[in-house]
């Protein structure tokens, strides 16, 4: 039997009154005083009629929302949480957030993950008649169970159910979307499920910077399904706590987007069912690296793979000090693809003085793909994104898992170049994009000492 102590801090485990969030609040905000009549209005977007509208839940569990583009994808809409939705806030400040509602489960989120007890559930339901042959609307689901509980017993679940069918489903499979279905593995990084749809958050997993306590998130979703015209329909949006009844998790429901129409968001001419970027115009979907989420809104896009064999180098790159920082790296193809070998040491080796500074930058490993560098100058070289190990003073000498960018350019031999020839010097460039130390680069590209060689055989 698994238990949560361990992730409980401090955190609230009794129900409690919500107010209304604060107007002077950055991101979202949460009203919890709307009838359910306000908030089915609230996802209509079109002439459709509706009746039998309920709530069954807790008030501090649902509203309506604002202020939610920069944070989930979209602006406004009705929020549906298995807590306190006035928890889906921001910033990230807690690990563990929660509200226990000591509710009941619900049988039908039961059914989507057998041998699972739900509990704390929060349901809005209503019928509705369509004038077409089609439904759509768009949603995020968000949880305080990621990452620590991915894969877990703990597989919060919410579901949309038509007519008693629930249409929730990662994009091209009958799969529910789940704490366990949706993610990054647990540890972070192994074992992930459909990480192409996932968001980071997680404090202790390099995450904490977008606006709300949740600790992970997938993107922008859509369901679509088909119904008959002139024809009564049932809808209900339900989400429930799975296997206790701690750390909450939640469903964005985008307001005006439940149409009875296919939804095209971006207007590409590509349904968002079947779009890989559904908020960017791309209709050609294209997916370099083959992920699922199209070039157009990929995080790490990838252009087509640089045909070479080698590049290795080694020496210095001056930052903002009279000291430099030295670098050594090898990339290379192999069986398994593209393998990264980099060190960096920076010139505030052993300074305490600066001990949040990343004192060593290592990769090593698999890359996914590089970027061809070229110019008129007559460099050669890559660019690539890759996981990174960070070494910085805190705490004696920590390690950290970050996201790392590399740019590394052969111009010349020997690699400091020429001035008078007119030959520019070698470059190297590393800058953590992700993680505890991002923000950190090497500073100026220029090598001071030692060279960078491209091999073409």
């Amino acid at each position: 039997m698994q238990y949560k102590l361990n992730k409980l801090s401090l955190c609230a485990i009794a129900p409690i009154a919500l107010a209304i969030s604060s107007a002077n609040a950055t991101g979202i905000t949460v009203d919890n005083q709307a009838s359910a009549e306000e908030m089915v209005n609230q996802l209509l977007g079109s002439n459709i009629l509706v009746s039998n509208i309920s709530y069954n839940g807790l008030s501090s569990s649902t509203g309506i929302f604002n202020g939610g583009k920069s944070v989930i994808g979209f602006d406004s809409g009705v929020v549906l949480s298995s807590g306190n939705a006035g928890y889906v806030t921001g910033p990230n400040l807690s690990d563990s957030k929660t509200q226990v509602n000591y509710t009941n489960g619900d049988a039908d989120l039961n059914s989507l993950i057998p041998g699972y007890s739900t509990h704390d559930s929060t349901v809005l339901e209503f019928d509705f008649v369509p004038n077409n042959d089609v439904i759509s609307f768009q949603y995020v689901f968000s949880s305080e169970e990621y990452n620590e509980w991915v894969n877990s017993s703990f597989n919060d679940v919410f579901g949309f159910f038509l007519d008693g069918v629930n249409i929730a489903k990662i994009p091209g499979s009958d799969v529910t979307v789940s704490i366990n279905n949706v993610n990054n593995g647990n540890p972070y990084g192994y074992n992930v499920s459909n990480p192409q749809y996932f968001v980071n958050n997680d404090l202790t997993d390099g995450g904490g910077h977008i606006m709300t306590e949740m600790d992970g998130m997938t993107v922008v979703l859509s369901v679509q399904a088909n119904v008959s015209p002139g024809t009564s329909h049932h809808i209900k949006m339900a989400i429930a706590d799975a296997g206790d009844y701690i750390l909450d998790s939640n469903v964005f429901i985008k307001a005006g987007s439940f149409i009875d129409a296919i939804a095209d968001a971006d207007l590409d001419g590509v349904a968002d069912g079947d779009d890989n970027c559904m908020h960017t115009a791309n209709a050609g979907q294209e997916d370099y690296d083959n992920d699922g989420v199209g070039y157009a809104c990929d995080l790490t896009p990838a252009p087509p793979q640089l045909e070479f064999v080698k590049m290795t180098g080694g020496g210095a790159v001056a930052g903002n000090s009279k000291s430099d920082s030295n670098f050594g790296f090898n990339v290379q193809t192999s069986a398994t693809g593209i393998v990264a070998h980099v060190q960096f040491n920076t010139k505030n080796r052993g300074k305490a003085s600066v001990e949040e500074s990343p004192l060593q930058v290592k990769i090593n490993g698999n890359i996914d793909w590089l970027v061809p560098v070229s110019d008129s100058e007559g460099g050669i070289g890559v660019e690539f994104i890759a996981p990174c190990m960070v070494r910085t003073l805190l705490n004696g000498s920590d390690r950290h898992s970050n996201t790392c960018s590399v740019r590394m350019v052969d111009y010349s031999n020997p690699g400091t170049g020429n001035a008078k020839k007119g030959i520019p010097a070698d470059e190297f460039y590393l800058e953590i994009i992700e993680g505890p130390s991002a923000g950190f680069t090497s500073g100026k590209m220029a090598i001071t000492r030692g060279n960078i060689q491209a091999h073409n055989e």
